[in-house]
């Protein structure tokens, strides 16, 4: 038999901990969303920057040169910068989601332990404490 209020607890402290998980989870996207938006706007601004610059220099034929070779320069610059912005925010993001998917994991290998020690009319992971009374509700357990 399983006891109602060990399993209660149990219960209770899933539903504790998971939403935190999930807002990391939330998190961890909105992050990578963000910096990639950040990135593309950097992007747009020295693209523009590049533009007027060169739409300045049109006055003499020489200067324009200059700038043509300059604006395609900046713009290649704002390229890679661009590229590399993205590139560490997704690295960022893919980091922050494996650390997640490493402490979910942990998380759901606590709940299968739960789970089994249920199934096998076990009690659960320090349900029972060295020093515990009979009948004295059991701690609750921290995962």
């Amino acid at each position: 038999m399983v006891d109602e209020d060990e399993m209660m607890d149990l219960v209770d402290q899933f539903r504790f901990s998971l939403p935190e998980e999930i807002k990391q989870a939330n998190w961890t996207v909105q992050e990578q969303q963000r910096l990639i938006a950040e990135a593309h706007a950097e992007a747009a601004r020295i693209m523009n920057r590049a533009n007027e610059r060169s739409e300045e220099a049109v006055t003499d034929h020489e200067i324009l040169r200059r700038a043509e070779r300059q604006s395609q320069q900046t713009l290649r610059d704002a390229q890679v910068r661009a590229d590399q912005i993205i590139r560490e925010a997704e690295e960022y993001a893919l980091e922050q989601l494996q650390q997640l998917e490493a402490h979910l994991g942990r998380t759901l290998s606590t709940v299968k332990r739960g789970v089994e020690a249920l199934q096998a009319g076990q009690p659960a992971v320090g349900a029972t404490e060295p020093g515990a009374q009979p009948g004295e509700p059991p701690r609750q357990a921290h995962f």
